[in-house]
């Protein structure tokens, strides 16, 4: 019954409200009885809300849901944990050299070559680029060895424009790699790199995911602070396969 629903009298046929006994018209007594049937059949039918109500409180369906919800959770752990394990994994990194091709003097050369504005380039190429990274990552002063996820092993790889970087780390006694390869100028003073993407262990990582990867290469840019500030000043910098070009002034 809704509000709608009025009782027509009997004598002069006037609608009335449903909640009336006495015509509001006539004053004849009307005939309740289609109201009291009506009250009778919505006691006796549920409501939407009291349907809903039970299908929510059904026991089968409280287990079917916890059912999934505990799916769902082992699921998303063994994502998890295969995610942990790709990175964890060792990356394919050439075994480390027990010799170095000597090139002590690459930081001291971009210092002087700043200082007198030298035009001719500064020509290094990977192995020698590599044995002064290794022998400044040797340093017992080094910011490398600091924290407690030092880093042990800096790589490049130079190519036509582009400049790869591998990293190893050390966590808790585990190796932990990570890099990425990046085409590199100088813009204002400032080292512009952008990302051609990178990798955490086996896992690859896109470009446009690169920044979540940045903060494991900061350790890096720690250890080298120095060149990296040295560098920012040169006029240009250029990549070829195998070496790289450090040009101070023009």
């Amino acid at each position: 019954m809704t509000s709608a629903t009025r009782i027509t009298c009997p004598e002069c046929q006037h609608g009335n409200e449903p909640e009336r006994i006495y015509c509001h018209n006539c004053g004849a007594r009307l005939d309740r009885s289609k109201v009291a049937a009506e009250k009778a059949a919505q006691v006796q039918t549920p409501t939407e809300e009291t349907k809903h109500l039970k299908k929510m409180l059904d026991p089968q369906r409280g287990r079917a849901v916890r059912a999934v919800a505990k799916l769902l959770k082992i699921v998303l752990g063994a994502v998890i944990c295969a995610l942990i394990i790709v990175i964890l994994s060792p990356a394919e990194m050439p075994p480390e050299s027990k010799s170095f091709t000597f090139a002590p003097m690459i930081g001291m050369d971009l210092t002087s070559a700043l200082s007198s504005h030298r035009t001719t380039p500064l020509v290094y190429d990977e192995a020698q680029v590599n044995s002064y990274l290794a022998s400044n990552l040797r340093r017992k002063d080094s910011p490398a060895k600091q924290g407690y996820f030092p880093l042990e092993r800096v790589l490049v790889r130079f190519d036509e424009g582009m400049c790869a970087i591998s990293t190893k780390r050390n966590l808790f006694g585990w190796p932990v790699f990570g890099g990425g390869s990046y085409r590199v100028s100088i813009e204002n003073g400032k080292i512009v790199a952008v990302s051609n993407g990178g990798f955490l262990g086996r896992l690859s990582i896109p470009s446009g995911l690169m920044k979540l990867a940045e903060p494991f290469l900061q350790k890096t840019w720690a250890a080298f602070a120095h060149e990296k500030e040295a560098v920012a000043r040169l006029s240009a910098i250029e990549f070829h396969p195998q070496s790289v070009s450090l040009i101070a002034a023009r």
